[in-house]
């Protein structure tokens, strides 16, 4: 039961932009507040990751803002926190290892090597320049831009860029590591030689 509520959170919070979307153009910012609210309290109770705590907060935060201030404005702001919010949790992991990316290499790969674990900290980085910029363009949209522009920004561009970035980290990770066990190999046989 508790995998299933997560994966409802998750869905709707992948969901969220057209969520805001739909629900700002028929006048109910009042009920969308709402369920970014019980999303975060949902998430809270379930005890996930505490990496992802100030997540889970900022959706209390920008519901709660939402409601008291009867201002849309925060609901919209949601994405540009996520995306700080991301960023700060991954600057986190480079100061105490291990990195972010490293974090999920080990899942494929448990024996990373330290050639990897270099590589997975330098594309933490790129990870965390990526959130500071999204960060900035999602704001952008919540100011300057229409509803519209704001829905397809943050519900699909933006989730189309992480994918990018995430399958463009793997790919050429296991290019690296390939040409690494080939220096290794070439190094082997002119050891024998």
């Amino acid at each position: 039961m508790k995998s299933v509520i997560k994966g409802i959170v998750i869905i709707l919070m992948i969901l969220y932009p057209f969520l805001i979307g739909w629900g700002l153009s028929q006048g109910h910012f009042v009920w969308v507040s709402a369920i970014l609210i019980v999303l975060g309290v949902m998430r809270l109770l379930s005890k996930g990751n505490s990496l992802l705590l100030p997540l889970t907060w900022f959706a209390i935060l920008c519901g709660g803002l939402s409601l008291l201030l009867k201002d849309h404005a925060w609901l919209k702001m949601y994405p540009v926190f996520m995306s700080v919010g991301a960023g700060i949790i991954f600057a986190t992991t480079l100061i105490k290892p291990p990195s972010m990316i490293e974090r999920f290499a080990r899942l494929v790969e448990p024996d990373l090597p330290e050639s990897g674990v270099i590589w997975t900290r330098k594309v933490t980085i790129i990870w965390c320049v990526f959130f500071v910029i999204n960060a900035v363009i999602a704001l952008y949209t919540v100011i300057f831009a229409p509803m519209k522009v704001w829905v397809i920004y943050n519900g699909f561009i933006s989730y189309i860029l992480m994918g990018i970035l995430f399958l463009g980290e793997f790919i050429l990770r296991k290019r690296q590591q390939r040409l690494n066990q080939q220096v290794l190999a070439e190094l082997d046989d002119q050891n024998n030689e």
